[in-house]
């Protein structure tokens, strides 16, 4: 007897372990029947088909069978069968052929519509879904073979539909599933160490969401930047330049080895066609940041979705605009306004307003509207007037008149502050923690200056109305503006503001220099350590050079470079179109602060130089 019962025992216990082989043998029992025989204590069917649904050589007849099963049964599926449900969601659906896809799908819209509480768990599994597969490469498959990738592609491109088509299905169902489905997205958002193919394939289905789902296009915009945001910060300019010159340093490292050889040999060197490119198109194509280069494919992605949804077939959709610029202004408050550090991503802002003149004026007046709110926090309005004034200052396709009506604002309101300043206190002083928004205000109208010079005077009409801003009294004014704004930008402007007789800085930053000198100080043990004053208001340019290759490609041609100082620079700075990747945090260090236009350098936020980066 104790021989039997343990024999007994072990055959249970066999059973228990692959009880879908045994079962598949005959006709699978009806689902119905496994939930009722389950409720009344029976565990063995249906253990055997919650194995079954995780087999994944099971039959196709049989999963068929069962779906088909469970449509009918779909009101005795309660909390108890939190597992079946599970079992049922990992089930490969889409790999099956479509009779096992439909089925598939009318199980997941009965089941909603009988059980609403399991619909995040449907939505977890469906955005899941959404994520792009890894092609895995075995021993067996020929990697040469380009067959297999397609395959894989046309396997991938199959799924996304199938997902896709069932969303739509539960979006009639279920009125509640936009809330869930966002929550769903935001979860499954592959993290910014995936490859470049799921991050961008992942953000590609945002995107046809998007489509289908207006009412969550603000919030699917808003996950795709907070994620390319974490991927751009993370990808600085200087470490994007020093990738790109250490590629060319082993290209040429490379190039001289083979020179020495050929020498050696006694062959002589060909005519030069082969040699280093020199064309900033050319010398992009160099960087090899990788994340880098992941931002720069989604950033190509989001571009064409901008550009698909406000154009078809070449022609403007207005309508279309107006409700995107509504969503694009919402995230970019939310996201880009309060982000310190961002490189490329605004620049989506940037191509987006190259539409049209009417989505510049309204960038603007959001900006502007953002900055004279005083109920706004002092950081966020520098940062709005630094959007501003790197706007106008870098976007090529902004009109002049635009230019002088966004001056015309902002002098406006310097000389108004000014005048409240000095009727209340008659000893104000300069004071970056009590005046934040009135310097970076102060800084921006130099940078537009500096930068659109040129096109503000072409004749005495233009000078005119540039003597009427009276830039002198905003220099020469108690609250010192050119002591605390960027020194590379002061300095250029006292160039040309000398050159054009605007204003004359020369004497204030002589004076702004001795009283900023370094201070020695000295501790109680006698020792003595020099402070060097640095520049208290943290400058910050957002429109500063693109450096993505792919992506770069749509910004050159909207996008206006430093033109130089004077007309004799012209030619050296032509010379020298790669030099924009100037960062002026560095090159600030050791700028002097009081100068004369004979020592003067060009040097500041994007300015060329013959000392500039080369890549």
């Amino acid at each position: 007897m104790p021989g039997t019962l343990i024999r007994s025992t072990m055959a249970a216990e066999e059973v228990f372990k692959k009880p879908s082989s045994s079962l598949l043998k005959k006709k699978p029992t009806s689902v119905k029947k496994i939930l009722q025989d389950y409720q009344q204590g029976n565990r063995r069917e249906y253990d055997a088909l919650l194995h079954g649904l995780q087999d994944p050589d099971i039959e196709v007849s049989t999963l068929l069978l069962w779906l088909k099963d469970l449509k009918k049964c779909t009101s005795l599926v309660t909390k108890e069968f939190e597992p079946l449900i599970r079992a049922i969601l990992q089930v490969k659906w889409c790999n099956y052929d479509s009779k096992v896809v439909k089925a598939y799908q009318e199980v997941l819209e009965t089941l909603v519509s009988a059980h609403t509480v399991y619909l995040t768990h449907i939505l977890a599994a469906l955005t899941q879904s959404l994520v792009p597969e890894q092609l895995i490469i075995t021993d067996s498959m020929d990697v040469s073979n380009p067959g297999e990738e397609r395959e894989h592609e046309v396997k991938q491109k199959k799924k996304f539909i199938a997902v896709h088509k069932t969303l739509k299905m539960l979006l009639h169902i279920a009125p509640v599933t936009p809330q869930y489905l966002i929550v769903a997205l935001g979860e499954s958002f592959p993290w910014t160490g995936h490859s470049a193919c799921i991050l961008d394939g992942y953000i590609k289905n945002l995107l046809e969401i998007a489509n289908y789902l207006p009412e969550l296009r603000a919030k699917i915009l808003e996950l795709i930047l907070h994620r390319m945001t974490e991927l751009d910060v993370n990808a600085p300019k200087q470490e994007i330049i020093e990738s790109a010159q250490t590629t060319t340093q082993e290209t040429s490292d490379g190039q001289d080895e083979e020179h020495m050889q050929f020498d050696m040999e006694g062959v002589e060197e060909s005519d030069g066609s082969n040699s280093k490119p020199t064309d900033k198109e050319d010398q992009a194509e160099r960087i090899t940041h990788e994340v880098a280069l992941k931002l720069d494919q989604i950033m190509c992605t989001v571009m064409e979705y901008l550009h698909t949804v406000c154009f078809v077939n070449g022609e403007f959709q207005l309508e279309e605009a107006k409700v995107l610029h509504r969503h694009m202004l919402l995230v970019f408050e939310k996201v880009l306004l309060r982000t310190h550090g961002s490189s490329h991503v605004q620049f989506l802002f940037y191509y987006f307003c190259s539409f049209r003149q009417a989505i510049v004026d309204a960038f603007l007046e959001h900006l502007w509207k953002k900055f004279v709110n005083p109920n706004t926090p002092a950081v966020i309005r520098q940062v709005a007037s630094s959007y501003i004034a790197s706007f106008i200052a870098r976007a090529d396709f902004i009109p002049i008149s635009t230019v002088t009506a966004c001056l015309d604002l902002m002098v406006s309101w310097i000389h108004s502050y000014i005048d409240n300043q000095e009727s209340v206190l008659q000893q104000c002083q300069a004071d970056v923690s009590l005046h934040l928004p009135f310097y970076s205000i102060c800084q921006a109208i130099l940078y537009v200056f500096v930068f659109r010079h040129r096109q503000l005077i072409e004749d005495n009409k233009g000078l005119r109305y540039i003597m009427g801003l009276n830039f002198e009294r905003i220099v020469t004014c108690r609250l010192n503006p050119l002591r605390v704004c960027l020194p590379s930008v002061v300095n250029v402007f006292a160039t040309l503001a000398r050159n054009y007789q605007v204003a004359f800085c020369y004497t204030i930053l002589e004076r702004n220099a001795r009283s900023m000198l370094p201070v020695i100080i000295t501790n109680p043990n006698g020792e003595g350590s020099k402070v060097k004053h640095q520049n208290p208001l943290d400058s910050f340019f957002p429109f500063d050079p693109y450096l993505l290759p792919r992506s770069g490609k749509l910004i050159e041609s909207l996008y206006r470079n430093w033109e130089g100082c004077k007309e004799d620079d012209q030619t050296e700075i032509e010379e020298d179109d790669d030099d924009e990747f100037v960062q002026y945090e560095t090159l600030d260090k050791d700028l002097p602060m009081g100068i004369t236009p004979t020592s003067l350098a060009c040097v500041s936020p994007g300015f060329r130089t013959p000392s500039s980066y080369e890549i």
